[in-house]
């Protein structure tokens, strides 16, 4: 230890400190030279002069201070990280990296030196290395909204790189954590719903919908409607079928669309009712769309529900007596109720109608078959019917 008189008290002074004042030395070079100046004494003046650097500012000095301190204390985190930061501060950013990466070696939960780590590395678009420091931050703070916002841009990254399962996994977690701001959920989930579902992952992408859903809010319809893709694409028949029913609900507007895609769904899932749903709700929608009336009368009718087909045929009728489709289905349904007169009453209507007219010959025939050329030949000879004819035979006989 190095003792110098005090040069008025006539006392010893002994702070390194306190030397250097006396002494009046600012610069580095000059304290270092005397070889008598003990290793310790060096490590304190050293900080002591980096901090106070460090405070005003002083990056040139923050960097020579330092590097002169690790010199002597080479373990010292702290001497790293400042340097680090300093050359970012005098636009060095290579000897700011080569800085900090002593700095995490020797501290890897010092939460600034990795967080400066990740910045730099996402700003040279290096996610892996990004993550490489970001993550013992996450693992140290996971509720931390400020840190959730950095793993966002992570994930962000990733996916402009064009490696979306990454992009993914980081989306993923981040909207399963508590850190996770509430507004921002809906935005994440329909990402997360349409990279899974570009990835060919229809049942992930169907979760991430549906969470979505559950949030409420805007584009509820469009959610939705995707989630009936979602759920047809993976055989969910009963869940689309539900999904079609909510969207009824909620879409004033779009109501005949998706009675249309439930009638449509019970044609794939073979489900006759869900079919019938879809199609009496399209009718109901647009009741002069009278195909789809005459439709449901049939499978009414096909299904023996013969109250439910007059329900729906008088209905059409009352909007369009001249259909020639819905006067054959009348003489169907009077056929079943052997009204066989008036049936043949409904199809002698429908000859009309030349779009009709061969099927509406078929159905009478049906119930009054055609005559023999023998029965023609006989009505034409004696001018009536055969009955007429054979009665009076049989009187004048």
């Amino acid at each position: 230890m190095v003792s110098i008189p005090a040069a008025r008290s006539g006392r010893i002074v002994k702070n390194p400190l306190q030397i250097c004042l006396l002494l009046g030395v600012t610069a580095a070079p000059d304290l270092a030279a005397p070889a008598e100046v003990s290793l310790a004494d060096s490590v304190i003046k050293y900080k002591w002069l980096g901090k106070n650097a460090r405070v005003k500012k002083e990056h040139d000095d923050v960097v020579k201070y330092y590097t002169e301190l690790i010199k002597y204390d080479p373990g010292y985190h702290w001497a790293h990280y400042s340097m680090g930061r300093a050359f970012l501060e005098l636009g060095r950013p290579a000897d700011a990296k080569r800085a900090l990466l002593s700095a995490a070696a020797i501290d890897s939960a010092h939460v600034n030196t990795n967080l400066t780590l990740y910045t730099l590395y996402l700003n040279g678009a290096a996610p892996d290395s990004a993550w490489r420091f970001l993550g013992p931050v996450l693992r140290a703070r996971p509720n931390e909204p400020r840190y959730a916002e950095h793993r966002r841009k992570l994930a962000d990254l990733y996916r402009r790189n064009g490696r979306p399962l990454e992009a993914i996994e980081h989306y993923g977690a981040l909207a399963e954590s508590a850190a996770l701001p509430e507004d921002a959920r809906s935005e994440l989930y329909e990402l997360l719903a349409v990279m899974t579902e570009d990835q060919g992952d229809a049942p992930a992408a169907l979760a991430w919908r549906q969470r979505l859903t559950a949030e409420g809010g805007a584009g509820q319809v469009e959610s939705l409607t995707r989630i009936v893709d979602l759920q047809i694409a993976t055989e969910d028949y009963t869940g689309a079928h539900e999904s079609l029913r909510q969207l009824v609900g909620i879409d004033s507007a779009g109501r005949y669309a998706h009675y249309v895609r439930m009638s449509e769904l019970g044609d794939t899932a073979g489900d006759p009712a869900v079919r019938l749903e879809g199609l009496e709700g399209m009718a109901r929608e647009q009741p002069k769309d009278l195909l789809t009336v005459a439709t449901i009368a049939e499978i009414h009718l096909n299904a023996g529900d013969l109250k439910a087909a007059a329900r729906w045929i008088e209905g059409g009728l009352r909007r369009s007596p001249d259909s020639a489709h819905l006067r054959l289905l009348r003489g169907d349904l009077l056929g079943r109720q052997d009204a066989e007169e008036e049936a043949i009453a409904e199809y002698e209507l429908a000859l009309g109608d030349p779009n009709w007219a061969a099927v509406a010959q078929q159905r009478i025939w049906q119930l009054r078959p055609p005559e023999t050329e023998e029965e023609k030949l006989r009505r034409q000879f004696f001018g009536g019917d055969d009955a007429e004819e054979e009665g009076s035979t049989d009187n004048g006989s």
